[in-house]
């Protein structure tokens, strides 16, 4: 029992841990080659070679892997007719092995849209063309959610990227993002994009706290109150369990001291009481007695009411047959 519903609870959190992280995946930054811009020099690929790429965020402070998720750039994966196998034939697979999908809390992976998958784990199936409107989608595992989506807009400049950046509310404090576009000094694959609030943030936090002293107590009590609230809900689980097995090991000794209960009165009164105690055989006689004595019963006066009625029907002539006469001739 124990060993079910600790699977059954590792299961849970595991499903929710996965869901949790690949919700957490985001498109941050699109980079679209562009023939006019011959002395570029953007993000090169493992062949020294410039193209078009697509920069994938982890926005949660966790560590998550994006392998087996999927990126496409064809608008007709959002048809919600087509099973998962028929949108999954439309995708190009993040494959599985490459530490680098593997990604921390707030880093970033990029992916090449050259179509050339033989180079590396990082090279996409399709191609972004540049002076169009380019669709881009991130898919789960599953081949049915639909994690994040950017249109790249066909006037974008050539040498610029597409980027998501934050922007606070001066009245409200709250973050937004918006999609920009970043002039070529600003690109910045594999890192946050220029002017993203994510930097403001870690900065003034720095300035705050130049020694990490607070961070250090923040730090140190979640940790120790994700210790205790471990400690409470396996102490009361384990006590739980505990109760559950001196219960059923009380069953079990009630029922040995009812069998040792009756082999001493077949010892004491002899096996034809069958084990049963003679208190129980004087009740059940008393009951008996009492029922009888104490005219539950109908009164019956011991005489049979049926009385003989003369029929022509219990005639002996007409229950015997004739015996036939012999004539002779």
């Amino acid at each position: 029992m124990k060993k079910y519903v600790l699977f059954a609870f590792a299961l849970i959190v595991a499903v929710a841990v996965k869901a949790q992280g690949a919700h957490d995946f985001k498109i941050n930054e699109v980079f679209i080659a562009n023939p006019e811009v011959s002395d570029f020099a953007g993000y090169q690929d493992e062949y020294g070679e410039v193209g078009s790429w697509i920069e994938i965020m982890n926005t949660s402070y966790t560590t998550h892997d994006i392998r087996s998720c999927f990126l496409t750039n064809d608008r007709a994966v959002l048809n919600e007719k087509l099973s998962a196998p028929e949108r999954i034939a439309m995708m190009s697979l993040i494959p599985k092995g490459d530490i680098r999908t593997n990604l921390a809390g707030r880093q970033f992976v990029t992916f090449f849209a050259d179509g050339n998958t033989n180079r590396s784990s990082l090279h996409l199936n399709f191609k972004l063309e540049a002076g169009k409107e380019n669709f881009i989608a991130l898919y789960d595992g599953n081949g049915i959610t639909l994690l994040d989506q950017v249109i790249v807009p066909a006037d974008l400049k050539p040498g610029y990227s597409y980027a998501r950046v934050s922007k606070e509310d001066p009245n409200t404090k709250e973050i937004s993002y918006e999609w920009v576009q970043l002039e070529p000094s600003k690109v910045t694959p594999n890192n946050a994009n220029d002017g993203s609030q994510v930097s403001d943030k870690i900065a003034d936090w720095k300035e705050k706290d130049p020694h990490g002293i607070a961070m250090a107590i923040i730090s140190m009590s979640i940790v120790f109150g994700c210790l205790i609230l471990l400690f409470a809900f396996f102490f009361t689980f384990g006590w739980i369990l505990n109760r559950m097995a001196k219960l059923n090991r009380v069953k079990a000794i009630r029922k040995i001291h009812e069998s040792a209960e009756r082999l001493v009165v077949i010892a004491k009164e002899g096996a034809e009481t069958k084990g049963i105690e003679m208190e129980n055989y004087a009740a059940a006689i008393s009951l008996a007695l009492h029922e009888y004595m104490g005219n539950m019963h109908d009164v019956e006066s011991g005489v049979l009411t049926i009385q003989h009625h003369a029929s022509a029907w219990e005639t002996k002539d007409h229950m015997l047959r004739h015996t036939p006469e012999l004539h002779h001739q």
